[in-house]
Formats: structure tokens, C-alpha cells, sequence
């Protein structure tokens, strides 16, 4: 009898153990042509395959392990469809049970039923949607040179989003729906705020690479921010010598230094304002630095290439695929310029040093 009640529990507890998946019964839609017998995954985060079959009758199933922090794509994989195709992609929460998919093209024509926390993930996405749709009408509406109106414009929508991702993160601190609605706005969040909100979060949101890479990020643009001194490193020049910041900065003059890629449109648009400001003002107390990061093909021959075509005649520092610059500087988007003091503390960084800002704060800083 012990044998036979022992027996029981562990197929009781097996059983238990085997409820904690997702399955995901999925259909074609109605108007989209899908290839009878096509393979359709449930990919997870790493991209591992957890799950495969073919489609069958316009129907398939893909089990997997539930993971409500995580998120999963169904993926199509048939002749027609490229590999870098973005469509027959469906992402979704993996919540414990099962849930209805019905499957199309279009992610946002994909439709996910039975399952409340793909309910919210849709909700929210949906409201994050209208939102922007409807900053661009307003956005495209306004005249050329509607600078005020553009920015009022631009704070009072990131404001609203980031009211609705506050919001979904307070109401969903324990699965994925708090990592997506976080990576909508913590670019424009303060590390304090970021990490108050990150102490209500599961661990599994601040122990994310992305999240952990941008709070490194904040951290080192606060070890720089505005009368902190410089942090030195080392790169090359155009000619292939070794050179070092500390060669140009902390020497006695004000130093302009634009952290720019090749490929890079918005550095590439900020050029003219850099050639106005060297042209004006290069001497014995002032000069320009650029240095080249992020080449995506690991060399310099990119930014030699640019460099020539725009005329960039001011000191350069090649930094090739080399992040140790933005990363020390805490640098998560380029252009981003640093104008240092004659003694190599840092005097202003960001905004103020863009576009037709760029010439007024440096002349103020020279006096001129």
C-alpha cells in the first residue's frame, strides 16, 4: 500500500512539474496565404528553438516552458520568406496554461486570446502605439521652423509615455510587460529615479543586459558630468600613431571633442555647426577634437573615408570598434560633444554644445 500511495504522489508531483508550461494553439488567419506543411518556432530570448512543428489544416501547437519575465516568438519559416523578413513574427508573454494564437503577417495583426497577461502586453502596446501615431500627425502639421512648438510637442508625448510605462510597470513589477514598458523610457529617466523603479521590479528586469548596460552608462556620465575631471584613453590618429587624450586636453586650452561615427546621419548633420566653430575660433586657447567610435567593420578606413569627404580638418582620435571612450564617459548615443576647460575638467557636455547651441556656449566659455 505505501509502495502504490508513494507511486501516486511522484506521478501527482511529475504531473505537477509538467503544468508549468505555455502551450500556444495556433491558427492561420482567415485572409493570408500560408504554405500547407510549413514550419512554424517558438524561439525564446537567446534565440534558442524550444519548440518546432508544421502547420497542419491552418493549425499547429508549440509547447515550451511557461517564463511570465521572458518573452517568445513564434516564428513561420517557409521558401517565400527571407531570413531578415519581418513578417509571420509573433512575440508573446509565455504564461503559465495555454492561450489562442491567431497568427498573420503582420505582428500587430497577430492576436493572442486566453492568456490576461498578453492581454496587458497588447493594451499597453497598443496605447504606446496611439501615442506615437498621433505625435507624428501633429509633428508632421506643424511649420518648418516651429522649433518651440516642436519641442513642447515632443516633452508633453514623453511625458505621456511615460505615464502609461510607470503605470504598466507599477501594475506588472513581476514579469515582462515591466522590462518592456522600462525600455520605453529609461534613456530620459535620472539612475536615482531608474533605480527606484528598478527596486520594485523583479531582479530579473535590473539583471538584464540591456538595463545593466545603461545603468553602467548613467553611472559613468555622473563620474563625468559637468566639474568632474577627464578620464583618459587611448586610440589612434589618422596616420596609425598611438595617441591619448590626455595629449590634447589638460594642456591649457578649451578642447571641443565630438564623439562621432562614420555611418552616424545625426553626426554627420552636426559637421557644419563643428567647421563653424573650428574655423572661428581654433588657436592658442581653443581647439576641436573628434574622435571616431563604434566602427561597426572593427577598423579606421571608415572614418579616414569620412573624414576626407567632409572636410574634416580638425584633430582626430581613431577609436576603430574600441568602446573604452564612451564607455568611460558614459556615452549611450552619438554625436555627443564635451567641451573641456583649460585645466581638463569637464565645462559643458550634451545639448548645449548641438546644433546653433553648439557656437553660442563655446564663445561664451572663450569670452568672446
Amino acid at each position: 500500500m505505501k509502495k502504490i500511495f508513494f507511486s501516486l504522489f511522484v506521478l501527482a508531483l511529475v504531473a505537477s512539474c509538467g503544468q508549468d508550461t505555455v502551450t500556444v494553439k495556433g491558427k492561420i488567419a482567415e485572409d493570408a496565404t500560408f504554405p500547407e506543411n510549413t514550419l512554424v518556432y517558438l524561439i525564446g530570448t537567446d534565440n534558442t528553438v524550444l519548440d518546432s512543428t508544421a502547420v497542419a489544416g491552418g493549425t499547429f501547437t508549440l509547447k515550451a516552458p511557461a517564463n511570465p519575465e521572458t518573452a517568445y516568438a513564434v516564428v513561420a519559416n517557409f521558401r517565400e520568406r527571407s531570413p531578415r523578413d519581418r513578417s509571420w513574427i509573433c512575440r508573446l508573454i509565455p504564461e503559465k496554461g495555454s492561450c489562442n494564437l491567431t497568427f498573420a503577417p503582420d505582428m500587430e495583426a497577430c492576436k493572442i486570446e486566453g492568456s490576461a497577461l498578453n492581454d496587458a502586453f497588447s493594451q499597453f502596446n497598443e496605447k504606446i502605439g496611439e501615442l506615437s501615431d498621433e505625435y507624428r500627425q501633429k509633428a508632421s502639421a506643424l511649420a518648418d521652423d516651429a522649433e518651440d512648438e516642436a519641442e513642447a510637442l515632443y516633452e508633453e508625448t514623453m511625458g505621456k509615455k511615460k505615464e502609461l510605462s510607470l503605470d504598466a510597470i507599477q501594475k506588472n513589477p513581476n514579469n515582462y510587460i515591466a522590462l518592456s514598458a522600462l525600455m520605453n523610457v529609461i534613456y530620459d529617466l535620472p539612475l536615482d529615479e531608474l533605480k527606484g523603479i528598478l527596486g520594485k521590479c523583479g531582479k530579473f528586469v535590473a539583471e538584464n543586459e540591456s538595463v545593466s548596460s545603461i545603468i553602467a552608462g548613467k553611472e559613468a556620465e555622473n563620474a563625468t558630468d559637468e566639474g568632474k575631471p577627464f578620464v583618459d584613453f587611448a586610440g589612434k590618429t589618422p596616420e596609425g600613431a598611438d595617441v591619448k587624450l590626455s595629449d590634447y586636453v589638460g594642456k591649457g586650452k578649451w578642447v571641443l571633442t565630438d564623439f562621432w561615427a562614420s555611418w552616424c546621419g545625426p553626426c554627420m548633420a552636426e559637421i557644419p555647426n563643428i567647421k563653424k566653430v573650428y574655423e572661428d575660433f581654433e588657436g592658442k586657447d581653443f581647439m576641436v577634437l573628434g574622435v571616431a567610435v563604434w566602427e561597426t567593420n572593427g577598423d579606421n578606413t571608415a572614418s579616414a573615408q569620412r573624414m576626407e569627404e567632409k572636410g574634416m580638418k580638425w584633430t582626430q582620435i581613431f577609436m576603430g570598434d574600441d568602446h573604452t571612450p564612451t564607455d568611460r564617459y558614459g556615452i549611450l548615443g552619438i554625436p555627443t560633444m564635451i567641451l573641456f576647460a583649460p585645466d581638463g575638467t569637464i565645462y559643458k557636455r550634451g545639448e548645449v554644445l548641438r546644433g546653433e547651441s553648439m557656437y553660442k556656449t563655446v564663445a561664451e566659455a572663450l569670452g568672446k
